[in-house]
């Protein structure tokens, strides 16, 4: 595939934005199938939600129709006349303990669960009769005046034991006083039973009166709310749906989830019921925030079941709740939810089969870009750093690139611009301006943890000039060729050496912080410069050099003041050999 790609031409990787389109099908088909899927997943979800509500409501209305119909055993309601203008049939209220002993006994044995009917009299007399649990009745009665005595009994007519004696007045009681301000039946608020771990009850009290609208008393019917519990732990939820029941302001009265619904304040001596936003499940909270949203908004009719959608943190579930309401009072929120994945399952399979290929057709497009696009920037990168080095003066970096395209003839014209712009035509060592700006990148790179020291050595080849003027420029540039090849023999890997205009040359010797090495090296390469140079016609040339040598930092912190230092001394050198030559 490389050598495919090396013979390719840039014009051929404009397929890209082909691929680009072909990725945009793909996402868009597969947004529409993901839209039809999730559709079909909102339908099933809310047809559950609408079953599992249907249920919890009949759960509801079996719990609080229970507490009615058994005060309705103890004061049953006027039988509505067979006929206009007739009087409606009443059942007189028993006169005597013994007759309103059976119907709280006989509205005892409407509740599956334990509950508490009792009646508390206009003369402060008091009769109720509790089921504790199944054959376990608890049996209180006061007498007006007197103390309220408690009996345990196993049923009707068998032996009761006396287990406590209690000052108890019920007139006094917040069942009786609300039932007669109102009027009329009245639900009490929901309340923790402290004799119960873990479980609530709610208390429906209602008025009695006699014939003539003479107050007798008020009849209360105590119902525990586990049953409701209970029902909602074995709704068909979805694996992660949930469903519970609260009041208006979000204290919980039943739950599906294993939690409790109420715990203990802050000094552990009240109870207080756990409010829905507060529950551990994020779900409970994020439904009874939307319901919450919803009823800031909207009036619904108690009864209508509402379906609402919610979208929390990428996660998109279903809601469903409804409003039981009654002239009592009773004011419930009853809601269910599931998140929408519950629901996929087979519904969305084929459309996630079809995302999954289509997602794995835009991985293997975008891989493959990918790789051309890093294939080609990496050698345009390479080209880039080599342009830059070129302008600061860094050492001009291999560009390794091998290829027959657009990129690789430019990266030969690259190679070709820099020899061009750092090197000398003639003698190939680098050129005035390339070795300046080598010397300055690499003092810009130094810091007092690597410090940077070096010598320059200019030098001046003597008796050049007599080359040149006897056997022509010709021979001459023959001399500057090898006494630049002389000079990079003679110097290390990290040292270079320029030409810096006629016969004139600068070396640069990295790390050389002494001034007699730097002479050492400099007669070492006067040296190599005296030695014969072979030329035209068997003829031998003798050039001469004269070196001059500064130190950085010691004679100068910039290339300029180091070459005028070096200057002069080179000068100093070439009188000295004047002198001695003569």
């Amino acid at each position: 595939m490389g050598a495919i790609l090396k013979q390719s031409s840039l014009q051929r990787l404009f397929i890209l934005p082909f691929i680009f389109l072909m990725v945009c099908l793909v996402l868009t088909i597969g947004w529409f199938l993901y839209r039809a899927g999730d559709d079909a997943t909102e339908v099933l979800a809310r047809n559950a939600l609408t079953e599992v509500m249907g249920r919890v409501s009949q759960g509801i209305d079996r719990q609080t129709m229970g507490a009615r119909e058994s005060l309705n055993v103890v004061a049953p309601a006027p039988v509505p006349p067979a006929e206009a203008g007739q009087q409606p049939a009443t059942l007189p209220f028993p006169k005597t303990r013994k007759e309103l002993e059976e119907r709280l006994w006989l509205a005892n044995s409407l509740f599956d669960d334990p509950s508490y009917v009792y009646f508390g009299g206009v003369d402060g007399s008091f009769l109720g009769i509790k089921q504790e649990q199944i054959n376990v009745f608890m049996y209180s009665v006061r007498e007006p005046g007197e103390k309220n005595y408690v009996y345990y009994l196993r049923g009707p007519g068998t032996e009761m034991k006396l287990t406590a004696v209690q000052d108890y007045e019920p007139r006094k009681r917040p069942w009786y006083v609300q039932a007669v301000q109102q009027g009329r039946e009245t639900w009490s608020p929901v309340y923790a039973d402290y004799r119960q771990p873990n479980v609530v009850g709610i208390n429906l009290s209602k008025p009695i009166f006699d014939t003539d609208g003479t107050l007798l008393g008020v009849a209360n019917s105590s119902i525990g709310l586990q049953q409701l519990s209970t029902l909602l732990r074995q709704l068909p939820l979805s694996p992660h749906g949930a469903a519970f029941v609260t009041e208006l302001k979000g204290d919980m009265v039943a739950t599906s989830l294993d939690e409790s619904i109420y715990q203990s304040n802050d000094q552990g001596s009240d109870l207080l019921r756990l409010n829905a936003g507060h529950s551990k499940s994020p779900l409970v909270q994020q439904a009874f925030e939307e319901v919450r949203r919803y009823l800031s908004i909207h009036n619904p009719a108690p009864g209508r079941l509402v379906l609402l959608g919610s979208r929390s943190e990428g996660s998109k579930i279903e809601v469903a709740f409804r409003l039981h309401h009654d002239q009592a009072g009773l004011d419930w929120l009853a809601i269910s939810a599931a998140p929408r994945s519950d629901f996929l399952g087979s519904v969305t399979s084929g459309v996630y089969q079809t995302l999954l290929l289509g997602l794995l057709a835009v991985c293997l497009t975008f891989v493959i870009g990918f790789l051309l696009l890093r294939w080609v920037l990496r050698d345009i990168r390479k080209l880039t750093l080599a342009a830059k080095s070129i302008g600061n003066g860094s050492p001009f970096p291999a560009l390794n690139i091998d290829r027959n395209d657009e990129i690789g003839q430019l990266a030969l014209s690259f190679v070709e611009m820099e020899r061009n712009l750092r090197t000398d035509r003639l003698t190939n060592v680098l050129n005035r301006d390339s070795l300046i700006a080598q010397i300055d990148f690499r003092r810009r790179n130094s810091s007092e943890a690597n410090p940077l020291h070096f010598a320059l050595l200019f030098i001046d080849l003597d008796r050049f000039k007599a080359v040149n003027d006897e056997y022509g420029h010709d021979e001459g540039d023959k001399v500057l060729i090898a006494i630049a090849e002389r000079l990079q023999h003679s110097l290390r890997h990290d040292d270079s050496v320029a030409r810096f205009g006629g016969d004139e040359f600068v070396v640069y010797l990295h790390g050389v912080t002494d001034i007699e090495v730097a002479r050492s090296i400099a007669d070492k390469i006067r040296h190599a410069v005296n030695k014969p140079i072979e030329g035209r016609d068997g003829q031998q040339y003798t050039v001469d050099a004269s070196v001059g040598v500064s130190l950085y930092p010691v004679d100068g912190l910039d290339v300029e003041t180091l070459l005028r230092v070096a200057d002069s001394r080179m000068f100093d050198q070439k009188r000295l050999h004047r002198i001695l030559s003569v």
